[in-house]
């Protein structure tokens, strides 16, 4: 009887752990030359979601409970597209000083989030004076079409990221697009 009352609480304590980890995201960073003692985790409209306070032993470390999906971190001066997802427990490491470039993560969703670190260092070096440079809207339309078909054939190399990721990604690729194309519109009409 006391073998079968430990395997029941076994079993209980393995199952409530289980649930509890799958409904949480575990969050770390380690941050070089940080520029400021909090994290934050920020929606799309830029409001705080979450704050995360860094400990004593130099590390930023929070469990979330928030909805899966983008969301943007920022260090206080700098911010880059992270996404999260229940079940997820990711480490991030970087330095300040080489801030895009030093981006990494590891840990259960670190796929995703650095294939969203290097998306950054592309959309930083992506030159946007061609836009602004193309002679007819016809040419400037080709080269943002051209751009976002780039981005999501990347996007669509790595076929193990999770399918919820692509989708959202897929999304921003073209909004992102349709507001181009209204910028350099608007900036074309006003020359």
């Amino acid at each position: 009887m006391r073998t079968f009352t430990f395997s029941i609480y076994t079993l209980l304590f393995f199952c409530s752990s289980f649930g509890q980890t799958k409904n949480e995201i575990n969050f770390q960073a380690k941050i070089e030359n940080r520029n400021w003692d909090y994290l934050y985790i920020k929606d799309a409209n830029y409001n705080t979601v979450q704050i995360i306070d860094i400990d004593t032993d130099g590390l930023f470390k929070a469990t979330l409970n928030i909805q899966d999906g983008i969301y943007l971190l920022f260090d206080g001066v700098e911010y880059f597209k992270i996404y999260l997802k229940k079940g997820y427990n990711l480490q991030l490491t970087m330095n300040t000083n080489n801030f895009r470039e030093s981006i990494v993560f590891t840990g259960i969703g670190a796929e995703e989030n650095n294939y969203l670190a290097k998306e950054s260092i592309f959309e930083v070096n992506y030159n946007y004076g061609i836009l602004s440079n193309a002679k007819t809207p016809k040419k400037t339309q080709k080269l943002i079409e051209e751009k976002e078909k780039t981005c999501i054939q990347m996007l669509k190399n790595n076929t193990s990221f999770d399918k919820t990721f692509v989708d959202l990604e897929i999304g921003f690729y073209k909004n992102h697009s349709e507001e181009l194309k209204k910028y350099y519109g608007e900036l074309r009409e006003m020359n």
